[in-house]
């Protein structure tokens, strides 16, 4: 089963990361949830990761720059690492079937429609996204990004 899992999200690097996107129309979520690409990162950290790195689940991968790719990159590590620090998510066991500590209170804008950003204090609005839905900021996360 292992052989079709994608890079580990842990191990991600800039230059792998944007050939994987070159020529790519998916939207960002869809292949951050593709475990044949990247492997580790599930849907309760997905919003998270995305917030922090202030991109739309919906822009389209090949439309990122490589400065975007190196802040995703390092969301996807500090999230990560918080995750694995509390022992994963409050409703996962590990292999000696102890719950994980990192509970829905610690999330940043995931699973938190109407409360405000931590950062702007707009409220957080759940959307869809294919088949799931998605927790963002509209203020801090927008579609189109802001040219500089």
């Amino acid at each position: 089963m292992t052989a079709r899992l994608g890079v580990d999200a842990l191990a991600l690097n800039p230059v792998d990361l944007e050939a994987a996107f070159s020529g790519n129309r998916l939207r960002l979520k869809a292949f951050l949830l593709d475990q044949a690409r990247i492997a580790g990162i599930g849907n309760f950290y997905v919003h998270d990761i995305l917030f922090q790195a202030r991109l739309h689940p919906l822009r389209q991968v090949n439309t990122l720059t490589g400065m975007e790719v190196e802040v995703l990159i390092q969301a996807i590590r500090e999230r990560l690492a918080y995750s694995l620090s509390l022992g994963g998510a409050a409703y996962e066991v590990d292999l000696y079937g102890a719950k994980g500590r990192f509970e829905m209170a610690k999330l940043l804008v995931g699973y938190r429609e109407g409360q405000p950003c931590p950062e702007c204090a707009t409220p957080v609005e759940k959307i869809k996204t294919g088949s799931t839905s998605s927790f963002i900021c509209p203020r801090c996360q927008p579609l189109t990004p802001e040219l500089g």
